[in-house]
């Protein structure tokens, strides 16, 4: 319970790798219980058929010493350290999701987009310690990073995950729902086919429209799209 109701200070760094496939099993069965908006996810990207294999850096002691001042910062930081332009930055971070959610009406990308927020303003709060103060540059590394986490989980756990999502929304629905309610006045098959889905019905949606055109629920009209009949 204290991880819900307390803030407690946290000095360590977990990174896990493995395959995609291993990756997207293993998170399989807890896929809205909270651990993939928690977890930072990034990927290697694929490289063509015979390329060299990439060097991302060399990690020697000169890089050490490099990184050295940037740790004793860290480690030297203590009590409250106020970082208003990383506050700032997360608003805007805030707001230009749920921006892409309103006008993508994507609930999964919603969900996911409030952690990836968090996660992007930690990340700028640390990244403000182990410099000594704030740079501009922070704002385009934490921006991109935030967008890179993001497309990571919507690629490998977005279909999963909207299914899952859907299905759950569907469960606490007791009785039959109208699908023809949850269609537009004027839809095409396509339309039919994602609710019918989403709903989880057996029935093809061909059978599904022929019944509402021989009940006259529907009609089809010039352009090839279905149009409810006015009662």
């Amino acid at each position: 319970t204290q991880s819900v109701t307390e803030k407690v200070t946290i000095r360590f760094n977990w990174n896990a790798s493995t395959t995609i496939d291993k990756g997207v099993k293993y998170f399989n069965g807890v896929l809205t219980d909270g651990p993939i908006s928690r977890i930072n996810f990034c990927t290697i990207p694929e490289r063509e058929i015979g390329a060299e294999m990439p060097v991302y850096g060399t990690y020697d002691e000169a890089f050490d010493e490099q990184l050295a001042p940037y740790i004793e910062r860290l480690v030297a930081a203590n009590g409250l350290v106020d970082c208003p332009e990383a506050y700032a930055l997360a608003k805007r971070l805030r707001d230009e999701s749920a921006e892409v959610a309103i006008k993508s009406q994507d609930r999964t990308y919603e969900n996911l987009s409030f952690r990836a927020n968090v996660i992007a303003y930690l990340k700028a709060c640390v990244l403000h310690v182990a410099h000594g103060g704030w740079d501009e540059s922070f704002d385009e590394f934490i921006r991109w990073s935030k967008e890179y986490d993001l497309w990571c989980k919507m690629h490998f756990f977005g279909e999963e995950l909207n299914a899952k999502i859907n299905q759950e929304y569907i469960s606490v629905h007791r009785g039959p729902r109208n699908l023809l309610e949850q269609l537009p006045d004027c839809f095409t098959k396509k339309q039919a086919e994602e609710v019918i889905k989403r709903n989880g019905k057996k029935s093809t949606p061909s059978h599904i429209l022929s019944m509402w055109k021989n009940r006259k629920y529907i009609y089809l009209n010039d352009e090839g799209l279905y149009v409810k009949q006015k009662k």
